[in-house]
């Protein structure tokens, strides 16, 4: 059914809208902050915030892994894993060998400053198992990437117990361990988003909030960062206002390049914009179309045989949306 229907600025001789294609009622799922699905052998885990009493008692949080049965085709329990108001997780392989890394966010006892782990798949075991800590203040994401030979884990830091005024770091695999490659400073950083363009590398990181002696600022500057290959350092490319950004999604429609933000709250309202750039060269990304939404917290945007589509989360509202790229 169509809802709405909403144009797009667009190159000469192409003109594109995002068509709302549903509104879907969704059960809230409470502490339950992230599922990530990943090979080799069709796991799924979740990223649990909340304290399990069916694993331990003392507030203790377990992060579940599950994994996919073929036969009786479903997802069933597999092992768990401690975690600290988790709010990420990354799966990745290096060389044909799986890890994951968790974001821990803070302890029971409200400690920010606190180690997020990674894990490495173990075929003799057959079991996910510490292979490095990382110390990390209120972790909220992982981003894993590679560029050439080199592989990158970058923590969006959100919070150390005082500000939200911190470094978030980047790390460079260097001799089987991430090692420090890099610190920037972020605001509450909840995201970061990496791509690359015509060769070029860029990094976006999603500012949350600034907050600092009770007091809190939520429409500020969201960065993107472009690596230097001679500098070997990720240096400011451009600001862009956003309003308590919580995601980043990075996505092409033919020869053309996106960036989605999902802005969640303004100081008084969730029910907001969240804008769509458009990569113009020299002159960056540019604003070219906004969508209305509703404590926006995620944008996945996919293919289908129907066409190209944008669907986001929604964490104050039962009702998540799809939007449909439809070109004339």
């Amino acid at each position: 059914m169509l809802v709405d229907n909403i144009s797009v600025s667009h190159s000469p001789g192409i003109t594109q809208s995002w068509v709302m294609l549903r509104q879907s009622s969704v059960s809230p799922l409470l502490d339950l902050l992230c599922w990530v699905y990943f090979p080799p052998q069709s796991f799924l885990v979740v990223a649990n915030s909340g304290s399990s009493s069916e694993e331990a008692g003392g507030g203790e949080e377990y992060s579940i892994i599950y994994k996919w049965n073929p036969h009786k085709q479903q997802f069933f329990r597999y092992q768990s894993l401690q975690t600290h108001t988790a709010q990420d997780w990354e799966a990745f392989s290096i060389h044909g060998e799986a890890y994951l890394a968790v974001a821990n966010h803070r302890r029971a006892d409200n400690n920010h400053n606190i180690d997020s782990v990674i894990y490495k798949w173990n075929p003799g075991t057959k079991l996910f198992e510490v292979n490095q800590t990382l110390l990390t203040s209120g972790a909220y994401d992982w981003e894993f990437f590679s560029v050439g030979p080199y592989h990158f884990l970058a923590v969006a830091n959100t919070f150390d117990g005082v500000t939200t005024c911190i470094n978030s770091t980047i790390y460079v695999r260097v001799a089987g361990q991430f090692q420090h490659f890099q610190d920037i400073t972020t605001f509450g950083a909840t995201d970061w988003e990496m791509f690359e363009i015509d060769g070029r590398v860029f990094l976006a990181v999603a500012n949350g909030e600034l907050h600092t002696r009770g007091s809190s600022q939520y429409s500020i500057n969201s960065t993107i960062y472009e690596l230097n290959m001679e500098l070997q350092r990720f240096i400011r490319f451009q600001d862009i206002l956003t309003h308590t950004a919580v995601d980043w999604e990075f996505f092409t429609v033919g020869t053309q390049s996106f960036l989605v933000v999902a802005n969640s709250y303004n100081g008084t309202s969730y029910s907001l914009n969240s804008a769509i750039y458009r990569w113009q060269g020299s002159e960056g990304f540019v604003s070219v179309h906004e969508l209305l939404t509703v404590g926006c917290r995620d944008w996945e945007f996919f293919h289908s045989s129907e066409g190209s589509f944008l669907i986001y989360a929604s964490a104050t509202s039962t009702l998540s949306k799809v939007f449909r790229l439809k070109t004339y």
